[in-house]
């Protein structure tokens, strides 16, 4: 559970005078006030960081300020229980919650005002740089299980970016917030944030645009299998080198990104009426091996969603909170592809593509939430869900290899008998051949049925609190499952709370892996949903100047889903969490604010019961480490008043040497990911209607390395061609800096 920080709670008001004033009442609370922030991701309805039965970090819009955060990548990197890699690549941050090595960010709900943002197809959350974040009124970050509550694929945890909504305005009010940003690699972005208040009317809405060329690589730790000489190797690549992308030629390195992203609510007495719509087109970095994938390519992720949401006081003990919601995916882009020629003697040279991919997703959902106050000790929570979809099956992908589907297939095999688009790195013609359509076929469709149901009883009884639920849901397709929940919260003294929780969840398998396969990924319509059980204590404990929060968990997962598209086995997962926010008289600058700032500590084990055999080239049913998890990591951040106007903000954050997972092939070879520890430095200027930020990423210049996505295949012997499309290691970004400028207009 997170333990706020005391400059948490400043917020911005009409004068500066009033202000200051306010931030030092706040920096004065006593921090067992700080305890009854209210969230509400824990159980759907709002609690008391203290009641909130689940492991929480809260991040607030002036920790998002004092930070000088401007995207949800920056975040992620200062969070515990978080293995977070900057992969550069479309999806650019992975993160693994709690030692849960995944392909991608499927098995954690990302939300925005309780709306689940994940992908219909992918179920990923993608986290780039595409949505605002300076209409943020907090972020709120769960962990463990929850499908008690929210259904499927709140596995591992939740974030929930909950956004202002105008109602701490005044009668009449309008307030316009305004940024850009400058950085390295030309880098820049902009973003504005609109919300008012005017009689039963109230708004908000935010939007950003963000584009960079991205690291070079000259600007990244260095790896031989990102090179121009890979890139450019006409012996690898041909006649592909004589095209490009935005006037780069292929062979040149570039990880070209372009995002945006809108969020906004407008709410009419008890009801809301909001959108969602963000659009995401990247590179693919140096994820990939240079000498089996171009990077100056585009993959585009894009979300469009609209919703109703109504809240309604039956009686005195009765609310009813409904939601209708459309919600649209979808998933494409190129891929320019170099595939060793198998011939004798003829490694050197490549079978070549340049293919156009294409899925898309629908949702229509249903749901309606129930809070009953049966007495003052006794509440009831529940709730109903109806979703209907409608999904790609495979992708649609053309001028491909042979094998997939394409809507405008015409029987046309290739030059080689291999695929339409697929020629040879010899020939002097690129082939390039009709690409998909614009709407999908009705024969690579499927349409899916979800409905879940939920009932909580929550109830309490002088120093104790108790919890118990259980939610049902059934698909159309997977059949059925039934998730129980119960926790105890008791409190001990004012000072003092232990936490005892219980979770099972479940995660869907996705359309992406049930039917998604392409020659690099095999499709698996017979997916069963993945399993998971959590038990956890927690310990909460408050001193003069500091907040210590601590959370032992142990977690069973069962029919796991690995990146071939497989139910592979079973993972054990231990671990501990030390969340800790502390706040001391400045002993450095006489008047000014307090020193505060947060110290965070994770420990994990993760093991899994199959391991990847190199030389056989399979998996072997044998415990072993699962690989890319770090033992130890720890997160430091503080901020230093100069005075009420000046600051520094300093976060450090040290991650262990790493194990790396079994599929990669440097396992074998004993060879691991090495610890790291990168520091970043923000010095801020503050006043009444804006801000100024000038921030260094990873000052002392580290060299270090991300343990490679997915199989994580391409080895390490840069002599010769790679072993595998992804890279082994990902190399990570050099220093960098950045400057933020943020006005706020009244």
């Amino acid at each position: 559970m997170s333990l706020l920080s005391l400059t948490c709670y400043a917020t911005e008001v009409e004068h500066g005078d009033d202000k200051n004033e306010e931030i030092r009442k706040l920096l004065a609370m006593d921090l067992e006030q700080l305890l009854e922030v209210t969230i509400e991701t824990a159980s759907g309805i709002e609690q008391t960081l203290r009641n909130a039965p689940a492991a929480m970090v809260v991040i607030t819009d002036e920790d998002i300020r004092r930070r000088s955060y401007t995207n949800l990548t920056e975040i992620f990197a200062d969070l515990p229980g978080f293995d977070t890699m900057q992969t550069g690549s479309s999806q650019h941050v992975t993160a693994y919650q709690r030692g849960y090595r995944t392909p991608f960010m499927q098995r954690m709900l990302l939300m925005i005002n309780g709306i689940v943002d994940n992908h219909l197809w992918s179920h990923g959350a993608q986290i780039s740089r595409q949505y605002p974040i300076g209409g943020l009124k907090q972020i709120e970050v769960l962990y463990g299980p929850t499908s008690a509550v929210y259904g499927p694929n709140a596995f591992l945890g939740i974030i929930n970016l909950i956004t202002e909504d105008g109602g701490s305005l005044k009668n009449g009010e309008t307030r316009v917030n305004i940024s850009t940003q400058l950085g390295s690699y030309q880098s820049r972005g902009a973003e504005a944030h609109i919300q008012g208040k005017h009689g039963d009317w109230r708004f908000n809405l935010s939007a950003k645009t963000f584009h960079s060329n991205e690291a070079g690589l000259d600007e990244l730790a260095p790896w031989g299998f990102l090179t121009t000489e890979q890139l450019n190797n006409k012996n690898t690549w041909g006649a592909i080198l004589d095209l490009g992308n935005e006037g780069v030629k292929y062979g040149e390195y570039s990880d070209p990104t372009k995002d945006w992203g809108v969020l906004g609510e407008v709410h009419f007495r008890d009801f809301a009426l909001g959108v969602i719509a963000w659009d995401t087109r990247e590179g693919y970095g140096p994820y990939y091996a240079g000498d089996r994938v171009q990077p100056n390519v585009y993959w585009k992720h894009d979300a469009q969603q609209i919703y109703l949401k109504h809240d309604s006081q039956a009686n005195d003990k009765l609310t009813v909170k409904s939601q209708v919601s459309y919600h649209a995916n979808r998933i494409w882009g190129n891929w320019v592809e170099a595939v060793p020629d198998w011939n004798e003697n003829k490694s050197a040279y490549s079978y070549v593509s340049i293919s156009d991919w294409n899925s898309l997703n629908y949702s229509g959902l249903f749901k309606q939430d129930y809070d009953y106050q049966f007495s003052k000790e006794l509440r009831f929570t529940g709730g109903l869900k109806y979703e209907a979809k409608t999904l790609t099956k495979a992708y649609d992908l053309c001028s491909y290899w042979n094998g997939t589907f394409c809507s405008s297939e015409s029987g046309d095999t290739g030059r080689y008998g291999q695929g339409s688009g697929v020629f040879h790195s010899t020939d002097s013609t690129v082939v390039i051949a009709p690409s998909t359509l614009d709407s999908m076929p009705e024969e690579n469709l499927v349409r899916t049925r979800d409905v879940g149901m939920y009932l909580q009883a929550l109830w309490t009884q002088n120093k104790w609190n108790w919890l118990a639920g259980v939610r049902y849901d059934r698909n159309s397709m997977y059949g059925s499952s039934i998730n129980p929940r119960v926790s105890s919260i008791y409190h001990f003294s004012p000072e003092t709370t232990f936490k005892l929780s219980y979770g099972k969840a479940f995660q869907e398998p996705s359309p992406i892996q049930l039917w998604g396969g392409w020659s690099g990924r095999t499709g698996n319509p017979d997916l069963k949903p993945e399993q998971a059980e959590n038990l956890e204590l927690i310990i909460m404990h408050q001193q003069e100047h500091w907040l210590h929060d601590l959370s032992l968990f142990t977690a069973y997962y069962k029919d796991v889903v690995k990146e071939e598209a497989e139910n592979a086995g079973t993972r054990n997962i231990r671990g501990l969490e030390y969340r800790g926010r502390f706040n001391y008289p400045n002993p450095l600058f006489k008047n000014a604010p307090n020193l505060t700032g947060n110290l965070y500590y994770t420990y994990t084990e993760s093991s899994s019961s199959i391991t990847y055999d190199q030389t056989a080239r399979s998996w072997l049913n044998q415990t072993s480490e699962l690989g890319d998890i770090a033992p130890h990591k720890i997160n430091l951040g503080i901020d230093i008043p100069f005075d009420q106007d000046w600051y520094i903000n300093w976060r450090t954050n040290y991650v262990s040497e790493r194990v790396l997972y079994s599929h990669n092939p440097l396992r074998e070879q004993g060879k691991t990911a090495k610890s790291f520890t990168v520091s970043n430095l923000s010095l801020g200027y503050r006043q009444e209607i804006f801000d100024l930020n000038f921030t260094v990423k990873n000052i002392f210049d580290k060299e270090y390395y991300f343990p490679g996505g997915e199989q994580a295949d391409s080895g390490d012997d840069f002599s010769q061609r790679s072993l595998g499309f992804r890279n082994s290691l990902i190399p990570a970004e050099k220093r960098s800096f950045w400057l933020n400028f943020r006005a706020t207009l009244n």
